[in-house]
């Protein structure tokens, strides 16, 4: 899988999570799904941000927040990509 691939399925995988939180559908589930998925992605900062949210699941405008800049964070890397005009194959770049 090329890293373009990569880190749009790992935002799809996100947004789902913040989907579940917004919508209150099983987010304690969602999360800990995700935040397993996230974790072994290899991006500190990204699993940080997961993992807040996650723990901030009581207040859902807190939690959303955590997750709208790991999206950011994620579409910052797509940009780069694509600015690059070459998708990458190797980890996400930090």
């Amino acid at each position: 899988m090329d890293q373009l691939h990569r880190l749009q399925v790992i935002t799809e995988i996100i947004g789902e999570f913040r989907t579940a939180i917004l919508l209150d559908n099983e987010p304690e589930q969602m999360g800990r799904m995700v935040l397993e998925v996230i974790q072994e992605v290899g991006d500190p900062p990204l699993a940080d941000s997961v993992l807040n949210a996650y723990m901030k699941l009581a207040n859902r405008e807190s939690a959303v927040s955590y997750l709208d800049e790991a999206i950011k964070r994620l579409h910052d890397q797509i940009d780069v990509l694509l600015t690059s005009g070459r998708p990458q194959t190797d980890s996400i770049k930090h």
